[in-house]
């Protein structure tokens, strides 16, 4: 019985003329290389998300192409969750492309773990030049509190509970705890609310310059 279970995707595929990346990616009813994508919009364009498996072999496809769409998000559209399946070992090419704004468009490619779900988060520099950030999901609650950290476009320094934070383009602050909604976090020295989000739970704030782009929810 477990011979005729294990057999049933290549019998399948043979029987609907699967195509070469299904095989590729057949798991056999292990979902060890399957992840979850929960793709943001954290920008000022329309974003249009590609995403395409690299070769068994190592060769990067074109991910442009549009047999490997995604979806397409407007500002301040809610993201996209989908599940992906991977070839274990090989890296993900991800694509972004602002769709009214002619030539911006971004390409990454990223070797993923194992049972990891992620955020495919669309950005925009100081340049308005479009950039993608792959980032692990991660929940670090604590009781009474929101746990925020923090992805900016630009290198600046923000305040966090009355203290200075540093915070670096592109990368990822460590967690923060914070109480009050209203003026535990100030960005240029000005209080900045964050009062969608609940006690309790965790979330990337995405900052664009001198103002908060999106909340992500853990």
């Amino acid at each position: 019985m477990k011979l005729t279970h294990l057999a049933t995707p290549l019998l399948s595929c043979v029987l609907i003329a699967c195509s070469s990346e299904d095989l590729e990616t057949a798991n056999f009813g292990s979902d060890l290389n399957k992840n979850h994508y929960n793709y943001v919009n954290a920008t000022q364009y329309e974003v249009k998300y590609h995403t395409a498996n690299t070769k068994l072999n190592g060769d990067e496809r074109d991910a442009t192409k549009d047999k490997y769409y995604i979806a397409t998000l407007a500002r301040n559209a809610e993201p996209k969750r989908i599940e992906h399946e991977h070839n274990v070992n090989r890296q993900i090419s991800f694509y972004a492309q602002a769709l009214n704004n002619n030539g911006n468009d971004r390409q990454i490619k990223y070797k993923v773990k194992q049972d990891q779900d992620y955020h495919v988060i669309a950005w925009q520099d100081n340049s308005k030049s479009l950039m993608i950030t792959l980032l692990k999901q991660q929940t670090n609650n604590k009781g009474d509190h929101f746990a925020l950290r923090f992805l900016s476009n630009a290198d600046q320094t923000i305040t966090v509970n009355n203290k200075p934070l540093i915070v670096s383009k592109g990368a990822v602050s460590s967690w923060h705890y914070l109480q009050n909604c209203t003026s535990d976090l100030k960005l240029n020295g000005q209080p900045v609310e964050f009062c969608n989000a609940s006690f309790n739970n965790s979330y990337t704030l995405v900052i664009n310059n001198q103002e908060i782009e999106e909340i992500i929810t853990e």
